[in-house]
């Protein structure tokens, strides 16, 4: 890898002798008990866990300590740290299965909780507890630097169950190891959704075994388009380095010349996906349908209305429900989670209206119009998603027309803000991600961080039983203008970790006065752990 993902603790030194260490979690847990005192970490400690299901995490902590502090650490049933799921911890008000208690004393450290993924999120606690303190502080012999965890009682619960981050590959490419990069610094702040937008007019980028076309040589990879433009003369413009087109991502095909894009194998998206599970971490896919999707039409013209390879798909014929079934049957055996993406926005319906395949089918389906068409077309992907054992998730277009009550609605369109109210009204879940708030690709100004952490994202005007329907809210970074890892990174963070606390986090106990000196102690982490992130005050565009 270009840079260590690993944090550089020297970067964060604390006095923790005899005086409380300061701690800075973010997101806030529900209860924080400082003590005096602190548990030092030396060679060979061992991290015990008590059930075989938490195999996984031990190994990742243990990965994560040894990268992080160079001490060497075992695995075994019992230890220093101790990783337990325990059936008879309290349970909050948030989703119980992500719960956790931390108790760490001279002794050592105990995390419990009742699944997989409440020790994950005890363990992205226990990485943001771990500092590097001076031999001197501690007073023991030699003059090496240690490190230490204070002695804390931590009791935390999410106030909600989905708090995503949706990358989009699409427009520019990212590698299996930036996208791993991403992953990993979402475990540390315990966003825990992570939306894979993999299909869009520019390409195909999942690999498709029935349709091996989509991602050949002149469908994964393109000519430069106007984005890529746009983003070479902001380059120029700004001496800005992170927006240029990173030439990995190009290759030489004979008869076009030098193209740029690329995909993933199946193999590299099982890769993916398990180790976003290992950190906690569910990986949604979306493969946009019937609109945003120029490459496959271009590639299979059967596909378009007038087969001329412009989008959307008829939804005419046969033909492209099949298409539709086959390429959703091989997303169902790559991805194990329960919801699956249809996408479903910004469909130019006119075309359907032209197209006489598609004016036969809204006729004997008794449809009035093409609002309707799409909304037949949503709902038999939903029963085909439904019979492989997934839920359907679309962004709110897919209210037009008529919804069933199983699908769950992506509410982006922030100038549509009874978008919310009308979803939980019908009795359909919501994902929050307005533009408004949380399009991460968005220009940003020095109020954006205060904007997104002091704002309304969810909505005021909800009922009780409606809120109940909110699951949670993710932050969108579609990448027309993000060619490089690094623009990503300074599009990204800190206001990742605003909404990690705003997700996390009761709106009650929010408060920016308590935020900002976390999140300033944070940034140091950030520098360490070499992320290119927006300083909090900047004349840069």
């Amino acid at each position: 890898m270009k840079k260590s993902i690993t944090l550089c603790l020297s970067l964060l030194c604390l006095c923790v002798g005899t005086a409380m260490a300061e701690v800075n979690i973010i997101p806030k847990p529900t209860s924080v008990v400082e003590r005096e005192g602190a548990f030092l970490l030396k060679d060979g400690l061992t991290i015990g866990y008590n059930d075989a299901s938490l195999a996984p995490a031990a190994t990742y902590l243990q990965e994560i300590l040894s990268r992080e502090t160079g001490l060497n650490f075992k695995i075994g049933k019992k230890g220093k740290i101790q990783l337990s799921l325990s059936p008879t911890l309290s349970q909050g008000e948030g989703d119980v299965s992500e719960d956790y208690e931390l108790e760490s004393d001279k002794k050592g450290v105990r995390i419990y909780a009742h699944s997989y993924r409440g020790i994950i999120n005890g363990i992205a606690t226990l990485r943001q507890l771990l500092n590097k303190v001076k031999s001197e502080k501690l007073k023991v012999k030699n003059n090496s630097n240690h490190f230490s965890l204070p002695c804390v009682s931590i009791k935390d619960s999410p106030n909600f169950h989905w708090r995503g981050l949706m990358l989009d590959p699409v427009r520019h490419f990212f590698s299996v190891e930036e996208t791993k990069r991403l992953l990993d610094e979402m475990a540390l702040y315990k966003l825990n959704k992570f939306h894979w937008h993999l299909s869009d007019n520019e390409g195909f980028r999942m690999e498709v075994k029935a349709y091996p076309e989509l991602t050949g040589d002149t469908m994964a990879w393109r000519r430069f388009n106007y984005h890529d433009r746009q983003c070479l003369e902001r380059a120029s413009k700004e001496n800005n380095p992170t927006m240029l087109i990173p030439w990995k991502f190009f290759k030489e095909v004979p008869g076009f010349g030098e193209l740029y894009g690329g995909y993933y194998t199946q193999d590299e998206i099982r890769d993916v996906v398990q180790y976003a599970a290992v950190r906690g971490i569910d990986v949604i896919p979306e493969i946009d349908m019937p609109g945003h999707n120029g490459s496959a039409c271009w590639c299979y013209r059967w596909l378009s209305c007038t087969q001329d390879g412009r989008e959307p798909l008829c939804l005419g014929r046969q033909t492209t429900i099949d298409f539709a079934e086959k390429v959703y049957d091989e997303v169902f055996k790559l991805f194990p989670y329960e919801y699956v993406s249809i996408g479903g926005d910004e469909v130019n319906r006119r075309r359907w209206s032209e197209c006489e395949a598609c004016k036969k089918r809204i006729q004997d389906e008794g449809l009035k119009d093409v609002s309707e068409l799409q909304a037949w077309f949503t709902k038999k992907m939903e029963k085909y998603f439904n019979a492989h054992g997934r839920r359907i998730l679309g962004w709110d277009e897919i209210l037009e027309g008529g919804l069933s009550k199983t699908a769950t609605v992506h509410w982006w369109r922030g100038d549509h803000p009874d978008v919310a109210q009308k979803s939980t009204a019908m009795g359909n879940e919501v994902v929050l991600c307005p533009f408004t708030f949380l399009y991460f690709d968005y220009a940003q100004d020095d109020n954006t961080l205060r904007h997104i952490y002091d704002g309304d994202i969810v909505p005021t005007d909800l009922t009780p039983e409606q809120l109940k329907l909110i699951k949670g809210m993710q932050a969108n970074i579609w990448c027309e203008r993000i060619p490089t890892e690094a623009r990503m990174e300074w599009m990204v963070f800190p206001r990742a970790l605003a909404l990690a606390e705003k997700a996390w986090t009761p709106r009650s106990e929010q408060n920016w006065d308590d935020f900002l000196p976390r999140l300033k102690a944070h940034l140091k982490r950030l520098d360490a752990m070499g992320i290119q992130y927006r300083p909090l005050q900047t004349k840069r565009p």
